[in-house]
């Protein structure tokens, strides 16, 4: 399965335990995924074989909001 990059603005993003959060719910979509996050940006980027269906309800079920950027 090819690899994708997606980014995400996450407007709830404010600190590194956001990201720790953020970056736990990826992984349970795709465990190999890569994932910076630009916290004033409130950026979000995935690399990974998931969907950005599937990452995006990821980051959603752990609390915050994203949408495509």
């Amino acid at each position: 399965m090819s690899q994708t990059t997606q980014t995400f603005t996450v407007p709830d993003m404010d600190c590194q335990s956001c990201v720790r959060s953020i970056t736990a719910a990826v992984h349970q979509v795709d465990a190999k995924a890569e994932i910076s996050a630009d916290l004033p940006a409130k950026r979000v980027t995935v690399t990974g074989t998931g969907s950005a269906a599937a990452f995006a309800a990821a980051i959603e079920d752990a609390g915050f909001t994203a949408t495509p950027a």
